[in-house]
């Protein structure tokens, strides 16, 4: 075999070799990945909730509501005049029966001269009422009144160990308190007589009277029991 064969055989078996590499080669950069992923996850998540999501949350808010979207509590029904003068007739009478126990039972003269001005003031009141011919209806303010007056009555009846002219003073402060309250707050703003209207303005400063000197005796009847108390700690 001469030269030339030989060159040629061995170009036959070089170059088919040379150009697999070179094609494989850029196959294999054409393949490899241009950057390495990531690890972190993706940044571009909605921000809005989902309509599952959201739906659950109206559904949690729906089922503890504020207070602001709670509904208002109704006013109480407004008293007519026949209910006011129900009110004002029920506590003169009630004032005039507890006075009348204290008169009995009462063993101080501070007190029982409290229960004479009750009966005289009231009795007044009562008959001042009568003259001007007022129907009276019943209302829940008259009832609840009434309800508080028969269970004094009851609790002054039943008393007549030491402690009752404390237990007669102390409604008496309550009750004024209540009656003077009432006045104020649900007789006066929705009157209509004007008679009736004229009523209310007189009374109110005798019930303001008698609330201030009720408590006076109050005070005095505690001084008294603590002096007393006193007392008798220095004798043991």
């Amino acid at each position: 075999m001469n030269i030339t064969t030989s060159l040629r055989a061995v170009a036959l078996v070089v170059l088919p070799a040379l150009a697999f590499v070179r094609c494989g080669g850029e196959q294999k950069v054409a393949d490899a990945p241009s950057s390495m992923p990531s690890a972190e996850p993706p940044s571009d998540q909605p921000s809005e909730l989902s309509p599952s999501t959201a739906q659950t949350a109206e559904s949690i808010a729906s089922a503890n509501p504020t207070e602001s979207t709670k509904a208002p509590e109704p006013k109480p029904e407004a008293l007519n005049d026949s209910q006011i003068a129900a009110v004002t007739e029920a506590a003169n009478s009630a004032e005039i029966a507890q006075a009348k126990v204290a008169q009995t039972k009462s063993k101080d003269a501070a007190v029982k001269t409290f229960a004479a001005m009750m009966i005289t003031h009231h009795g007044e009141a009562k008959q001042k009422q009568a003259k001007l011919k007022l129907k009276t209806e019943e209302s829940g303010v008259s009832t609840a009144l009434q309800a508080d007056a028969g269970a004094t009555l009851d609790a002054l009846n039943a008393n007549s160990g030491k402690d009752f002219d404390k237990t007669y003073i102390a409604a008496q402060v309550s009750g004024h308190q209540k009656v003077l309250d009432t006045i104020n707050d649900k007789l006066l703003p929705n009157v209509k007589d004007e008679r009736l209207k004229a009523y209310l303005e007189e009374i109110k400063p005798t019930v303001e009277q008698h609330l201030k000197r009720a408590k006076q005796l109050q005070e005095s009847l505690d001084s008294k029991s603590s002096s007393v108390t006193g007392a008798h700690g220095q004798t043991g």
